[in-house]
Order: C-alpha cells, then sequence, then structure tokens
C-alpha cells in the first residue's frame, strides 16, 4: 500500500501505528487517506471504504472501527500534538508563546437515532439557513502558527480537538458538583475542558510554554476568562462596542486617630473612574500603528489602556482601534503585549474560520452518520487527524517534484495535494501493472486517465 503515496504522509501515518493493532490501523490509515481522497463528495464511512481500495474489509468493519473496536482517540490525538510540536518547531511560538484558538459550529442533522440533535439558534448571518438550525452543536480547538510562504507571512491552523455541546432540551452530558448534584452541561463544561486538555498535551512535565487563546466576541465574558486565568492561559478577544471598564479606585484617605469608619462593610470591591472604552479615543492621545492583517501591511490610531472589567478577576489590557465605523475594542489578559501583538494575535483568528470551513470541504467535518456519542467523537477526531497531516506534509514537500503541477492554486491548497496524490496514486499504479511502461516519455496516459477520475 505504502507504494501508491508520497513517502511523507505515509511515514506521519506510521507514526501512530503503535497506538492500535496491525488489524486496527489499517482502517486508521485508510480514514486518513480517505477523507482527503474523496475530493468535494460525502466523506460518509460507505464512500470512505469505497473508496480506500488498498483495504478490502467490508464496509461494516468500517463501522464497528468507530462504534465498537477498543482504542484511544486521545491517544492518537496526544501524538499528533507531539508531532506537530517536533516538525514545526518555532512556528507554533507567536510571541513566545502557544496560540490556540476556540469556536464553535452548527452541523444540521436530522431528528431521530443520533443523540443530541436540537433547535439552535443560527448567529451566522447565512439568510438561506434562517435564524435556526436543526442539529448539533461542536466546539472546537486547534493551534494556530505562523511561516513564510513565497515571501509572505502565512497563518497555519491545526483543528485538534472537538466537543459536542450539550443542550436544553435533549442534554447528552452531565456535570456533578461537590455536594453530589448532577446537572446538564452547560456551554462552558463544554468548551473550557477542551482548551486545559491541549494546554496539557502541548506542555510536557519538564517544558512549560505558555499558552494563549483567541477567540470572538462570543468567549469575552467572565465565566470563560476567569477558567481560562485559572489554568495560567491568557486570553485575546474582541469586546462589544457598549462595553464599559473601570480604572484602579482612589485610595482612601486616612481617617483622623481615634475614628472608626462608619456604616456597613462593603460587600463588592471598590471602583475607580467608570469608562466607555470606545470613548477611551476622545479622551485620550492616540498612538499609530502599522500591523501586518490578511497579507496587507494596514495602519490604525490606538488607545491602549489597563482597566478592571465586570467580574474579571484581573486587571485586562484593552486595545480600542479607530475605524470609519463603529470602533473595534479588543482585550488582552497579558498585560505584557502591546498594541500591535494584540492587533495580530486578534487577526490570525482568521485562519481558524477557514480552517473550519476546510475541514468541512474536504475532511468531512459534519458528514458523520453515526448513532452513538463515541463514534461521533472518533469520526470528527479523524477527520482533523486527516486535515493536519496532510496540512503537515503540505508544508514538509512544498517544493518536491510530486506535488508540483500547472494548476493556480494556493500553495496550502488542500485541491492542489489531493490533485497531486491522485496522480501519484495513478502512476504508481500504472507501474505496477504496465511491465516496462516508460513514463518518463509519456506522460500523457495517466494525465488524461486523472482526468476522467478527478
Amino acid at each position: 500500500m505504502d507504494a501508491f503515496f508520497p513517502t511523507t504522509i505515509t511515514n506521519y501515518i506510521g507514526v501512530f501505528a503503535s497506538a492500535f493493532t496491525a488489524n486496527k490501523f489499517i482502517y486508521f490509515r485508510g480514514f486518513v487517506l480517505g477523507f482527503l481522497l474523496l475530493g468535494q463528495t460525502r466523506k460518509c464511512v460507505t464512500n470512505i471504504a469505497r473508496t480506500c481500495f488498498f483495504v478490502d474489509r467490508h464496509v461494516s468493519s468500517w463501522e464497528r472501527f468507530l462504534s465498537q473496536y477498543q482504542w484511544d482517540i486521545n491517544d492518537v490525538r496526544c501524538r499528533l500534538v507531539k508531532l506537530l510540536k517536533e516538525k514545526l518547531q518555532g512556528k507554533l511560538l507567536v510571541y513566545g508563546a502557544h496560540l490556540a484558538w476556540v469556536d464553535t459550529t452548527l452541523i444540521a442533522k436530522a431528528k431521530g437515532k443520533m443523540p443530541g440533535v436540537q433547535k439552535w439558534h443560527d448567529s451566522s448571518g447565512n439568510p438561506g439557513r434562517g435564524e435556526h438550525l436543526i442539529g448539533h452543536h461542536w466546539a472546537l480547538v486547534g493551534l494556530l502558527g505562523a511561516t513564510f510562504i513565497a515571501r509572505e507571512w502565512t497563518p497555519l491552523c491545526f483543528p485538534i480537538l472537538a466537543n459536542l455541546i450539550s443542550g436544553n432540551t435533549n442534554p447528552i452530558g452531565f456535570v456533578v458538583d461537590p455536594n453530589g448534584t448532577a446537572q446538564a452541561m452547560k456551554f462552558w463544561d463544554a468548551v473550557c475542558p477542551l482548551i486545559a486538555q491541549l494546554s496539557g498535551m502541548l506542555n510536557d512535565p519538564l517544558e512549560h510554554t505558555p499558552m494563549r487563546v483567541v477567540a470572538d466576541a462570543y468567549f469575552a465574558k467572565a465565566p470563560f476568562i476567569n477558567w481560562m486565568l485559572g489554568i495560567s492561559v491568557h486570553v485575546i478577544t474582541r469586546m462589544r462596542k457598549d462595553a464599559v471598564g473601570w480604572d484602579d479606585p482612589e485610595p482612601e484617605p486616612p481617617l483622623p486617630p481615634g475614628k472608626k469608619k462608619l456604616g456597613r462593610r462593603r460587600t463588592n470591591p471598590r471602583k475607580g473612574k467608570k469608562w466607555k472604552l470606545a470613548d477611551l479615543l476622545k479622551s485620550f492621545p492616540t498612538e499609530c500603528v502599522t500591523v501586518l492583517i490578511y497579507g496587507k501591511l494596514r495602519t490604525y490610531n490606538v488607545v491602549t489602556r489597563d482597566v478592571w472589567i465586570r467580574d474579571v478577576a484581573q486587571k485586562v489590557r484593552v486595545v480600542v482601534i479607530q475605524t470609519a465605523g463603529e470602533h473595534i475594542i479588543l482585550l488582552s489578559t497579558d498585560l505584557t503585549l502591546i498594541a500591535r501583538q494584540i492587533i495580530t494575535l486578534y487577526s490570525m483568528r482568521f485562519a481558524a474560520e477557514l480552517g473550519i470551513r476546510d475541514a468541512k470541504q474536504h475532511f468531512g467535518l459534519g458528514d458523520y452518520q453515526c448513532t452513538s456519542f463515541g463514534a461521533m467523537t472518533r469520526f470528527v477526531g479523524l477527520s482533523f487527524m486527516s486535515f493536519c497531516l496532510w496540512r503537515l506534509t503540505l508544508l514538509t514537500d512544498m517544493d518536491e517534484e510530486w506535488l508540483q503541477n500547472q494548476d493556480k492554486i494556493s500553495p496550502l491548497s488542500f485541491t492542489r495535494i489531493r490533485r497531486a496524490t491522485t496522480r501519484f496514486a495513478i502512476r504508481q499504479i500504472f507501474r505496477k501493472s504496465a511491465d516496462g511502461a516508460n513514463f518518463q516519455n509519456s506522460g500523457d496516459v495517466p494525465d488524461e486517465i486523472f482526468r476522467l477520475v478527478a
């Protein structure tokens, strides 16, 4: 089988061989390869089994691999993170720390045997989908990095973890408080442990590298920020346009000797002057900063200030960006970052949006048809596994001959590597079946066949 595919991807897949028995590893290898080879076709188990010509197993065996066979998806994820750190090294460090991302996505599913399906509010703004969607709500967590490709600074996205969010109508998870009372999982109970899990994967017992997480405005809430501070993870996010903050309180004047303070003891901490954060641009001189966003240098006038915000355990740094429309307010719990760095880190979140789109289009993130929670989690985990290993292959073999073609496609496009891999496999099959064929002199036959199957 290995002869049909580029050496780089087969070597990366081989790293996970010890996590499976021999008869189970062939399914793992088939899923990783099959997700990409299917292209825009639906990535259901039936299509994956049909595409993997090198695995002679019935489709029911592929389904049992997801639902019944004994293997640990968390062990596989840990090996993936270790492989990414080993191969990418400094590319996964942004301003001296690992940068994680967190987001959620809705996947339409019909009510029936699948657990967790219910009606969710759809905030995507897509008029074709309406205000609500019936299906699953997933929390997604991954890593962001950056490298120079063709002399351009390019953000990299690697989705790692996923967890199904439990709804109120059809809950699928429960938590137990210290008193032994069980209650349905809330939104933060599904999201925050994923970031804690990723932080644990990144840091070995003898090594601790700081980690930050970037998220959209929905996560600019005290429960999320305080949870992250509790596990030593800094947050970069965007605040609402009507957000407010407070300065440090003015020190109270000392009382005369022999006098006591009258009145009841304060139950809330004292606060200093209150600011509507968007109005900081009117009250303080602006600073001009130039940042690289979405491949272009842009210059903004900003105001930076450290303030307290409601219910958050420590001071935060806010950066108010002046724009032609509504001003943008960014928040960072890392007070060592300057305005330019905070803006750059938040802009890298766009790579996560593109990563979720690619995971759906190229790796079947929403194509599962499983009827058990464990099988769904494994399917989504294998989808992310395939995404990361093929992206790593793209970065490793970007200048290799097998990956070069005449298509004018982005260097990191999964369409590019799928077409190149299909050509590679076709040529290898022809070399094995046509004895003495010289494809160096007559390369048209594989290309013509490729046009029929691609």
